[in-house]
């Protein structure tokens, strides 16, 4: 008798642990190819933290349409063959998106895979050409670095600076944005001074400062990586250099800061997103209360980025029913028209997937902080 009670016990705890388990929602699964190993791996900090803050809310709160989001990440190195080959993983183990690829190989890589595949891409940390031009599956969110760019270099020929040089890190990405700057140039009937590549990991950095100290720019444009901006910066300044600084939104402003303190201030940024401490505009308070709630008090331009690539990925899963599939999922992102994020508008249509058009310049004070 004790037996067949016990037995009896056990049987039904099992039905109540069967039960409890298939009462879980099912989770919406999406995949990140990330930059976690390598010279490049900084780039990945800032993005990954405002993805965290912006899931982390979502989940808090139901998830969508009553089922989490589960994210799942694997390092790609910066490798585009790599980042494909994840995407391919991702989509082999049920993931329906593919959430920012970080940086241009990577996301060449990832959304030539996204294409084949049939799988949305959305918010690829980059603004190369191949990544942003239309295709099926990819859903930019920034702009693209030759409207940056061009923004840039029209700004400086509006307030009479020329002689203009570039410095960039020596992969196809960053040669890219030197070449569409020189067109830009070009176009306004005057030609680069020069430009240098630096090596991924500064190593050479002294040397190309003293190659550009040499012909005496007005302004160096930039398109490097934090670690290589702080070196190449220094190395200038130490040669001698007096000139302008102006780098595409890539460059995290207070980490700048953080390396070579005042020898910061005057550089210029582009940035694709709005400034993160206007708690007036909708999109930002938000950001900041999910920040808050994962521990992250340290406000950026990255973060932010990365959390509105985010949220337009959850965004779209809204609209793509209560079991969404991949094909769902792209046509919920191709259903916003014009949908406001919180003063924040982004531009999706059939045929059309423009993202943001939002830009602006912030300069670097002595202490750090930005001014507008």
């Amino acid at each position: 008798m004790q037996y067949k009670t016990f037995q009896l016990v056990l049987t039904l705890a099992l039905v109540g642990v069967s039960l409890a388990a298939e009462s879980q929602p099912k989770p919406i699964v999406i995949g990140q190819s990330y930059i976690k190993t390598g010279p490049l791996q900084s780039l990945s900090t800032e993005p990954l933290i405002g993805i965290k803050a912006m899931l982390n809310a979502v989940n808090a709160s139901g998830g969508v349409n009553g089922r989490p989001i589960e994210l799942r990440q694997l390092d790609d190195a910066y490798e585009g063959a790599k980042a494909a080959e994840n995407v391919k993983t991702f989509v082999g183990e049920g993931a329906i998106g593919i959430l920012m690829p970080i940086g241009t190989s990577s996301s060449v890589g990832a959304l030539k895979a996204a294409n084949e595949l049939k799988v949305p891409m959305v918010g690829p940390y980059t603004g190369a050409g191949p990544v942003v031009k239309y295709s099926d599956y990819g859903f930019p969110v920034r702009i693209s670095f030759d409207e940056e760019y061009s923004r840039i270099v029209n700004h400086l020929f509006t307030i009479g600076s020329t002689r203009i040089a570039f410095a960039h890190n020596d992969n196809p990405g960053a040669k890219s944005a030197m070449e569409s700057t020189a067109r830009f140039i070009s176009e306004r009937g005057d030609k680069m001074v020069g430009s240098v590549a630096i090596k991924n990991d500064g190593s050479d950095a002294a040397a190309r400062a003293a190659e550009l100290v040499k012909l005496q720019p007005k302004v160096i444009v930039l398109s490097a990586t934090n670690d290589v901006t702080a070196k190449f910066i220094s190395a200038y300044r130490a040669a001698g250099g007096e000139t302008a600084f102006y780098s595409f939104s890539f460059l995290n402003g207070q980490k700048l800061h953080q390396d070579i303190q005042k020898a910061s201030a005057g550089v210029v940024i582009s940035q694709v997103v709005p400034y993160p401490w206007n708690g007036a505009l909708p999109i930002i308070s938000e950001y900041q209360a999910a920040m808050k709630k994962i521990g992250a008090t340290d406000f950026s331009y990255g973060s932010l980025e990365g959390y509105v690539a985010a949220k337009v990925m959850v965004e779209g899963l809204k609209r793509a029913g209560a079991n969404p599939t991949a094909e769902s999922l792209h046509k919920g992102l191709e259903s916003f028209k014009s949908l406001d994020l919180g003063g924040l508008a982004v531009h999706y249509r059939p045929g059309e997937h423009r993202g943001l058009t939002f830009s602006e310049l912030s300069m670097l004070k002595s202490d750090g902080r930005y001014l507008r």
